[in-house]
């Protein structure tokens, strides 16, 4: 038996009492990087884990060794093999990079899984369930409230009919946002698995989904959303609309979280804000009657190395962390924080978070969502954008697009 042992000495004679103390244990834990107040999300999942679990310490790690020995932060360089090079127990990985990781994994605990239906594909791996389903992610249209011309957009072509002033903000900078970007132009005129890994795996750019995202990019404001710096500010698009500065503004569901803030901490009255009740959401419009809006998976998965108790503990910290008791710590917002609205991966009793009251709203416009799961998905999105961004025009503040592209400025 491995442990401690505790020996309790009684008055009047000597009585031994041997009880076994299991060995301290450490749980690495990776999560997800991009999240709104990301460190103190770990907390609250730490915390009340640790108290249920004496002797075991569970640590964030945000940073990973490169092969040449350097550290970097796993959030500088997560989709650009950070992940693939940080040592944990427990790995929160964005499905577009399970198959990359599934050599290091081992299947997820069958009796930990709780899956909804349309998440199996995204976690599964040659046969094998590697990750169980944390957060889902995906672009969402905000608009406010009393706008019924965007509320009633089908088609982007209807949107763009619709909007005779004000314009849609959207971030198209980035290798990763492109790389999503030009896939959610290819499923958003047909959205069958198979058609979109085929237009993937083409060595040449999809005119269609070209002309897609140009027209996109007609419907925002001038100077916005080709912008380096702006793609750097976190939140910024969401914040611009919530000043009032677009009729809308394309996103993840958690970047109102940063919408919400800047209504909380920065606006003042005459300053043209909405008011937080102002704020609607819907999915994205399509491109015809057989596309799909496209759908991101961050699942929690197990280190291969993992055996014997640690992996138990391991298992349990993932049983624990998609556990709607711990949504429902994670996503009740504090005082005077706004709600974060990352959007989890199980069905929940939403009307246990008063705080939060647009969460039947996601769930409504998160249905019939496209998960891939390929080999080097990752490299074929980076790949893609690098050819769309010279496909698509450059801001002023882009000095280095022209020497990139070969095109003169």
């Amino acid at each position: 038996m491995t442990g401690r042992l505790s020996v309790l000495v009684a008055a009047g004679g000597l009585a031994l009492t041997l009880v076994a103390q299991p060995e301290p244990v450490t749980l690495r834990v990776a999560l997800y990087p991009f999240v709104p107040q990301a460190q103190a999300l770990f907390q609250s999942l730490e915390a009340p884990f640790e108290r249920a679990h004496p002797g075991v310490n569970v640590e964030l790690v945000d940073e990973f060794t490169d092969r040449g020995g350097q550290v970097h932060a796993l959030a500088d360089d997560y989709y650009r093999g950070g992940l693939e090079q940080t040592d944990a127990d427990i790995y929160e990985i964005d499905t577009v990079l399970l198959a990359d990781m599934a050599p290091r994994l081992q299947p997820a605990p069958p009796d930990r899984i709780a899956l909804r239906p349309d998440f199996g594909a995204a976690v599964t791996v040659d046969g094998r369930t590697l990750g169980v389903p944390h957060w889902i992610c995906g672009n969402f249209l905000f608009y406010r409230r009393d706008d019924a011309a965007i509320r009633d957009a089908q088609r982007w072509s209807d949107l763009g009919a619709a909007l005779q002033g004000g314009g849609i903000l959207s971030d198209l900078k980035g290798t990763s946002t492109l790389g999503e970007w030009y896939l959610t132009a290819l499923a958003s005129r047909d959205g069958t698995p198979q058609h979109v890994l085929d237009r993937l795996a083409d060595p040449s750019l999809d005119g269609s989904a070209v002309k897609s995202l140009q027209d996109l990019l007609g419907l925002c404001p001038a100077g916005y959303c080709r912008s380096d710096a702006f793609h750097q500010r976190t939140g910024f698009y969401a914040r611009l609309f919530a000043r009032g500065r677009s009729r809308g503004y394309i996103g993840y569901s958690e970047s109102l979280h940063y919408a919400l803030g800047e209504l909380r901490e920065s606006c003042a009255p005459g300053d043209g804000c909405l008011r937080e009740d102002d704020i609607a959401v819907r999915a994205l419009p399509l491109d015809a009657p057989g596309g799909r809006r496209v759908g991101w998976l961050d699942a929690l998965a197990l280190d291969a190395r993992l055996s014997g108790r640690k992996k138990d503990l391991a298992a349990d910290f993932v049983a624990w962390a998609t556990s709607w008791e711990a949504y429902k710590i994670v996503l009740t917002p504090t005082a005077p924080d706004p709600p974060r609205y990352l959007l989890p991966a199980r069905l929940g009793p939403h009307g246990e978070l008063p705080e939060a009251p647009l969460y039947p709203a996601f769930e409504a416009a998160f249905q019939d969502r496209l998960f891939l799961t390929a080999d080097r998905l990752n490299a074929t999105l980076r790949g893609k954008a690098t050819a769309l961004n010279c496909a698509l025009p450059a801001e002023r503040d882009d000095t280095g697009w022209a020497a990139a592209c070969g095109k003169p400025r």
